[in-house]
């Protein structure tokens, strides 16, 4: 048995690496139409089966990485980001106006939602390769065959939880297609997500609980199952699970300084170290030392021929280097990045010390600012040099040192002495950041001089936001003490991060949850999927949100929890900010749920997908499946 399992791990490598290396060309990336779901080959050994889930392994990790990752897309459909672009039209910024059915949805020039169905479905294709040749491997262990399945039904599970929160309705694909399909149908997303759950339950108890760093174990599918019962309103179910996880002796929050330390350049931007920081190197996320970490995407930079960079020193850190953008309290030009500049070999390289940003994804006041309410969190501390402020930044054009100007080495400043503002673009030039998260570097980039940032190992689940789940869950059971219960799980996230604990119980409900996954989960969860998820359960419950509204699935696409509070929240959508080059920033009700591709719904010309509310083509739309067994009785 471990010598078949050993065996199976060193397929997967070799493999999963010329698997991946295919993956590498164009051709491999475009897009498949909704309709043509053909696997390129029928898996039907063990190496075929693995090589599907490197597969599925490979697709979900692109959500994280690579210039503009779809991540950023997300985030921007909630109340902790906005597309900061503000040189050109195109990007998402006026939502009302550039998110349609038939604008181009996946570009690294304007949004990702369409990246979301496409590669969303690819990797159903992948999971359900597995899931429907998986019996026909003659003399495969029961142990192994059922690992490899429950971690096909996750794969599955995943891209489903954030298709039935970005989308809606959408078909239901459950088996490997083995000739074209258009005659696809809309299932309504509770069927969908009620079918998930049982998928998981089973993932839950047959997948391996001790994995090697990268691969999905039973703690992770805890965590999905946990997901999917709170959007089923399973609430007593979704605190089972998540103690599980939480009270497994494998796991356990990082407290303490671990692995290894990095402090890339003491002398320009000195760290102290400290467990936030060691948390998020990517060469600790994966080592036996840190229990936190329940599920991960790999990337190093030796793996060449499957390595991708998280681009995050370039989407998440301001434009500060725009040219003349930011100015010096006399007028003078103060930022530079270029490479000919000798400050960069005078202790002032500041695309090393923190990367050059060109600000896309730019944080709100509420991430940044208005949700910090303990000086001494260490997710929000300059001192220690986790966090970044523009004002921690120094004014760096050697013309200045040169023409002997006092500010050449000193702290920026964003108003002169008489009040005159010194940077000319606010949204894309000046912004906070958490530098502990979002510094990864890349050794490549000596040449380049990028400092994009390079590859490494993210958090896709880990043991915090287990215990907000449940703190979620108590806060929707609402039985006496949950609120203290939900209390306790929050604290246990704070005073990790050397946070006073919260004391007042009665002021612990979703919003409170919110507030800390944004501090703690910032460019780790996919923000929009959780905040809609969360708006869907109010609609299922009936429950009254901490805003004085309650909220029915019926109206869901005109009034919101979603809309609600990112209009309440944000400093962009509900103030009407300009743009430089015209149009406003704007988002509406029904954004809670993205367009359908309209290339996807053409394709399907035997039978309806339908359009979500609020955009062209809905008038068109038919009932959608309202049960699993029709559901699966179309796929036949």
């Amino acid at each position: 048995m471990k010598t078949f399992i050993k065996k199976m791990s060193k397929i997967m490598m070799t493999v999963g690496l010329s698997f991946l290396m295919a993956a590498c060309s164009e051709d491999f990336l475009k897009p498949d139409p909704l309709s043509f779901f053909e696997p390129a080959a029928t898996f039907t050994t063990p190496q075929g089966l693995q090589a599907a889930l490197t597969a599925c392994d490979r697709n979900l990790r692109y959500i994280w990485y690579g210039e503009a990752s779809p991540l950023m897309t997300d985030m921007l459909f909630s109340e902790v980001n906005v597309e900061g672009t503000t040189d050109k039209s195109g990007p998402a910024q006026d939502i009302n106006t550039l998110v349609t059915p038939t604008s181009n949805n996946n570009s690294t020039d304007t949004n990702k939602t369409k990246w979301f169905w496409d590669e969303g479905y690819k990797g159903l294709k992948y999971a359900n390769t597995v899931i429907s040749n998986i019996d026909r491997v003659e003399g495969l262990d029961q142990e192994v065959h059922d690992n490899a399945l429950g971690q096909a039904y996750f794969h599955r599970a995943f891209r489903y939880l954030f298709l039935c929160f970005q989308f809606g309705d959408v078909p239901l694909i459950t088996g490997e297609f083995t000739s074209p399909r258009f005659n696809l149908r809309s299932t309504k997303m509770q069927v969908i997500l009620e079918k998930m759950v049982t998928d998981m339950e089973f993932a839950a108890t047959h997948v391996k609980e001790t994995v090697d760093g990268g691969l999905i174990s039973r703690a992770a599918c805890k965590h999905l199952l946990a997901k999917l019962y709170l959007a089923t309103g399973r609430f007593e179910d979704a605190i089972r699970v998540t103690t599980e996880v939480i009270d497994d002796p494998k796991y356990a929050l990082m407290t303490d300084d671990f692995g290894t330390f990095i402090n890339p350049m003491p002398a320009v931007h000195p760290v102290t170290r400290n467990v936030i920081w060691d948390l998020h190197r990517p060469e600790n996320k994966a080592i036996g030392a840190n229990r936190e970490a329940l599920y991960i995407a790999t990337s190093r930079e030796d793996y060449v021929n499957s390595r991708q960079d998280l681009q995050t020193m370039r989407a998440g850190v301001p434009f500060w280097a725009w040219s003349g953008k930011i100015t010096t309290p006399d007028g003078q030009n103060g930022m530079t990045d270029a490479v000919n500049e000798s400050t960069n070999a005078a202790g002032f390289d500041l695309r090393k010390t923190y990367g050059r940003g060109i600000g896309r994804g730019r944080g709100t006041w509420y991430s940044t600012h208005l949700i910090w309410d303990d000086p001494n969190d260490l997710r929000h501390s300059h001192t220690t040099g986790n966090w970044m402020r523009m004002e921690d930044l120094t004014y760096n054009r050697i013309a200045l040192k040169n023409n002997n100007n006092p500010y050449f080495g000193q702290k920026l400043q964003k108003f002169s002495g008489a009040g005159t503002l010194l940077c000319s673009d606010t949204i894309r030039s000046w912004f906070d950041w958490p530098h502990y998260k979002l510094w990864i570097a890349s050794p490549r980039s000596e040449n380049s001089n990028a400092y994009s940032g390079g590859a490494g190992d993210w958090y896709i689940y880990r043991l915090a936001e287990t215990y907000l789940l449940r703190a979620e869950a108590y806060v929707w059971r609402g039985n006496s003490g949950d609120a203290a219960l939900a209390m306790a799980d929050i604290n246990a996230v704070r005073t990790r991060a050397k946070c006073d604990p919260y004391t007042d119980a009665s002021r612990i409900n979703i919003s409170a949850v919110l507030d800390e996954r944004a501090r703690e989960l910032y460019w780790e969860e996919l923000r929009n999927v959780e905040l809609t998820r969360i708006a869907y359960i109010f609609c299922l419950t009936g429950k009254t949100a901490e805003n004085g509204k309650t909220y029915s699935y019926a109206d869901f696409s005109q009034d919101n929890y979603w809309y609600d509070r990112i209009m309440k929240y944000t400093e962009f959508y509900n103030k009407g900010v300009q743009l430089p080059f015209g149009g406003e920033y704007t988002i509406s009700p029904y954004h809670v749920f993205w367009p359908v591709p309209q290339a996807a719904i053409d394709a399907n010309r035997e039978d309806r997908i339908n359009q979500n509310r609020g955009y062209t083509g809905y008038e068109l739309n038919k009932p959608p499946i309202d049960n699993l067994e029709e559901a699966e009785n179309a796929m036949k």
